[in-house]
Order: C-alpha cells, then sequence, then structure tokens
C-alpha cells in the first residue's frame, strides 16, 4: 500500500483549491483510495510566531 499526503490552507478558496487537486490526482493517476485521513494543523509562516491552520490529508492506495 502506498500514501500520499496533500495540505492546503482552512478557508473557502484553499479547500476548493485542495479539493480540485486531490480530485485531479485521482482521476489522472487512476488512483483507488483505500482509506483517507484528514487532520487540522498549524504551519508557522517564515520566521514569525504566527501559525496558520491547514488540513492535512493522507490518502492511502
Amino acid at each position: 500500500m502506498r500514501v500520499r499526503t496533500f495540505a492546503g490552507k482552512v478557508g473557502i478558496e484553499g479547500l476548493k483549491q485542495l479539493d480540485q487537486h486531490v480530485n485531479e490526482w485521482i482521476t489522472n493517476d487512476k488512483v483507488d483510495p483505500k482509506q483517507i485521513h484528514q487532520q487540522f494543523g498549524y504551519e508557522r509562516h517564515h520566521n514569525t510566531t504566527v501559525e496558520e491552520p491547514v488540513l492535512i490529508i493522507s490518502v492511502w492506495y
């Protein structure tokens, strides 16, 4: 089994882009997902203490 991980910004536009990216990958590579895990996290911006929420999706296939 293999895994591919995607991360995107939490917000309407960020989630739309993440959906599009995952769906294109599944279609183009003819992937048959076996398990999908989603998790929220935070990404720190370049050398600052500001953190932005992100969605992390792991697709096992």
